[in-house]
């Protein structure tokens, strides 16, 4: 594996402080990011317009985490901590993944974010006909585990060894990216059984009969559908019906007064609805895989700020 590592955040050095009675040093909760180059050596990327296609593809994927296992959250078991993918939309930038990525990190989450070969916002040949190569971007997030695992298993990788736990991991799409976590979770195709908890935001799940040929399954893990009442794309009834279509564990959210990105993405300052999703989505992925009980409060406290709530837990 090719790895190109690029710092975009300066990276804090924690020193234990001389702490008396013994007590244990506080974790760092220092965010640090990094970009890796995931090169699939066993899977092609098509032809694309003028692009002529290529034998491999080519993840380029943003890193999450603190410097130290925030050993105290549901997140972490000791010095390991639950592996969140996040899957951007048609046309995405993983950069605008950075409020989110940063909240569930702060939250002890290790947060990963590739950048899908041909949708992304910059893929050769331009994403606008790139929307078929969605098909195969469930297999690029089985890849990304399969590569963020081996990763954790390596002692001399100073960023993530010892860091991931392997019988924890999650999976957040957007838009394009929420049909590709539907597909990656509840399609025969592409189902990925080490997957434990699913969000998606703002679904766009009619991509899943148009591109995959297939129905979802009723049945798969714990699921979290939200989106914005004010979202001209994906309208409520889209997450609404998803949600009455699959079975429990689930959640669904209509977040009042939200559009179709700033409910998840930032550009600059995160919108307020942004603020509101990282706090459910912790909550959510808290209880799914760490066993945590905060996350009745947390929707009762949605639902009396007059936003749609629905559960089956």
């Amino acid at each position: 594996m090719h790895r190109t590592r690029s710092a975009v955040a300066a990276i804090v050095l924690f020193l234990p402080l001389a702490c008396g009675d013994g007590a244990a040093p506080v974790p760092s909760t220092e965010v640090v990011t990094e970009l890796r180059t995931l090169v699939d050596h066993a899977r092609t990327m098509p032809p694309n317009a003028e692009f002529g296609g290529a034998p491999e593809r080519v993840l380029e994927t943003r890193l999450w985490l603190t410097v130290d296992a925030q050993s105290h959250r549901p997140a972490c078991r000791g010095d390991q901590c639950a592996l969140v993918l996040l899957a951007h939309g048609y046309g995405g930038n993983t950069a605008r993944f950075d409020a989110i990525g940063r909240g569930l990190a702060e939250a002890g989450y290790i947060v990963a974010a590739p950048r899908f070969p041909l949708t992304n916002e910059a893929a050769p040949g331009g994403f606008v006909t790139g929307l078929g190569d969605a098909v195969d971007q469930p297999g690029d997030l089985s890849f990304v585990i399969d590569e963020l695992t081996k990763a954790s298993r390596d002692d001399a990788d100073q960023r993530l060894g010892g860091r991931i736990d392997p019988e924890r991991i999650a999976v957040l799409g957007h838009s394009l990216g929420g049909a590709t976590a539907i597909a990656h979770s509840r399609l025969s195709c592409c189902d990925d059984a080490r997957v434990d908890a699913v969000v998606v935001v703002a679904p766009v799940t009619v991509l899943i009969d148009g591109l995959f040929r297939e129905a979802f399954d009723p049945s798969g893990p714990p699921t979290l559908a939200m989106s914005g009442s004010d979202d001209p794309l994906v309208t409520p009834d889209v997450p609404a019906t998803f949600y009455d279509a699959i079975e429990g564990p689930k959640v669904h959210i209509l977040l009042d007064g939200a559009n179709h990105v700033d409910l998840i993405e930032n550009v600059g300052p995160a919108a307020p609805a942004l603020a509101r999703t990282r706090d459910v989505v912790v909550a959510f992925f808290d209880q799914m895989l760490g066993q945590a009980d905060d996350l009745p409060r947390v929707l009762d406290g949605f639902a009396s700020e007059g936003h749609l709530v629905r559960s089956q837990l």
